[in-house]
């Protein structure tokens, strides 16, 4: 049934292009150039010679505002940019993630609000012309936002953010080819820029050119190591493709940076359902849901991933049920899949063949059991009856011994000698030769030799065919 199953990943990737503009967590190649104390010896010579940086103390508000962030702490990231600016009031690195980050907490009207203070404070700097275009941008305020980075274009005509503001604009409008154009320029004002290679691939994908897509994603991560929004899209591209490994390890990037994009959660959890790592993709799907409540998506994955996957420790049933539990949610929840009917009836096929396996189980137990206990009681009788028997034998035999009549003490001793002389193959060498050989019932010694009848002495017995009385001494 798994291999059936498409991932979502680009659903989710599309759904979640607002990670072009409005939730990284990392300055981009360009940012960490303004706020560090110098240019990087290796920058390309093509691009525009940068202002004069920020104060040193502007830019340990800018690094402590990254490391709040990245720490997952919101209000002390805004407050450390809020100093950044305060100390640098054109800082425009500080200024845009100060947008990203109100956007991101679904403070977008705070962050267009907090823009045009800062701007009208500062009106020269192109920095908070290009900070206001993407909270504008965010807020779908397309027209309003194209006028932003043009009037930041004039400031600075090889402003490479916004000329991104500008393509994203247009691109949202559906003008692609324009935005295609205009990143183009900004690519040979600056090739190593990697949110010109990322609204590069989101551009491509409008354009229908997946392959080409894949490759601009792929260079964006490349330049921006610590990118989010590179890392989540390419690896959202990955998976798609069914190159679940490679989506992991992009996407784990990607929240590692960005530890509070559920977009990017429910990605990773997409790619960790690909490599069969189950437990894994739920704690990502279940993360993604905790940091946005609203994203039916992963109502969805959560089901199909009950339904496909086998849980150590969770009955089956009980695991497909819950399965169709998460396929209610997600559409109470408003979500909408065309495969959705389709999977429902794979849930109920496996339901009903689960519960006829489980009472087919309970037959053969219930007979097993039975076929037990019948011959366990078969038995039980069988050791009775035994007993039973052996009992009465001994009855018997008890019965037998008592209406026997007790021999006398000297009849018992005579029997017991008479019995050890016959048993014994020596006993005749003892007999003197005198004795006479006719047997007698009793010993008397006054009696005389002649062989007599057990009674009457004066009886004389009269010799027999088998008896040797003729060689009788005496006779």
């Amino acid at each position: 049934m798994a291999g059936r199953r498409q991932l979502r990943g680009l659903r989710a990737a599309a759904a979640g292009a607002l990670l072009a503009w409005c939730a990284p967590l990392a300055a981009s190649a360009a940012e960490a150039e303004a706020a560090a104390p110098s240019a990087p010896a290796s920058a390309p010579a093509a691009r525009a010679q940068p202002a004069p940086g920020p104060s040193p103390l502007a830019r340990q508000a800018f690094s402590d505002a990254l490391a709040c962030e990245r720490a997952g702490d919101d209000t002390g990231a805004a407050a450390a940019y809020a100093r950044a600016l305060d100390a640098e009031p054109g800082f425009g690195a500080a200024a845009k993630d100060l947008v990203r980050l109100r956007v991101r907490r679904g403070e977008g009207a705070e962050a267009e609000r907090e823009a045009r203070v800062r701007l009208s404070r500062s009106p020269d700097a192109a920095g908070l012309h290009d900070a206001l275009a993407e909270a504008l941008l965010a807020m779908g305020k397309l027209d309003e936002a194209e006028q932003e980075a043009r009037r930041a274009l004039k400031l600075d005509e090889r402003n490479v953010p916004a000329m991104v503001s500008l393509a994203t604009a247009y691109h949202m409008k559906k003008r692609h080819e324009l935005a295609k154009m205009v990143l183009e320029n900004a690519r040979q004002v600056d090739a190593r820029d990697a949110a010109v290679w990322n609204r590069l691939g989101f551009v491509e994908m409008a354009l229908g050119n997946r392959d080409q897509a894949l490759e601009d994603f792929k260079a964006a991560a490349a330049l921006g190591p610590e990118y989010p929004e590179a890392h989540a899209n390419y690896g959202a591209m990955l998976a798609d493709a069914e190159d679940y490994a490679g989506a992991a390890a992009e996407l784990e990037i990607a929240v590692r940076f960005a530890p509070r994009s559920a977009a990017a959660w429910l990605d990773l959890g997409n790619a960790y359902r690909g490599t069969q790592q189950f437990e894994k993709a739920e704690v990502a799907y279940r993360r993604a849901l905790e940091l946005d409540p609203a994203l039916t998506e992963v109502h969805y994955d959560l089901a199909v991933l009950y339904l496909d996957a086998e849980r150590p420790g969770t009955p089956a049933l009980a695991r497909l049920e819950q399965a169709l539990a998460f396929f209610d949610a997600f559409e109470k929840a408003g979500g909408s899949e065309p495969r959705l009917g389709e999977y429902r009836k794979d849930a109920a096929k496996a339901i009903d063949r689960e519960r006829k396996r489980l009472a087919r189980e309970e037959r053969d137990r219930l007979r097993r059991e039975a076929e037990a206990r019948k011959k366990e009681e078969e038995a039980r009788k069988e050791a009775e009856l035994v007993a039973r028997k052996a009992a009465e034998e001994e009855a018997r035999r008890a019965a037998s011994a008592a209406a026997s009549p007790v021999p006398s003490p000297d009849a018992t001793s005579t029997a017991t000698r008479t019995s050890a002389a016959t048993s014994d193959p020596t006993a005749t060498s003892t007999v003197p030769p005198t004795a006479a050989p006719t047997p007698m019932a009793t010993a008397t010694p006054t009696a005389a030799p002649t062989p007599t009848a057990t009674a009457t002495p004066t009886a004389t017995p009269t010799p027999i065919a088998s008896a040797p009385v003729t060689t009788t001494p005496g006779a």
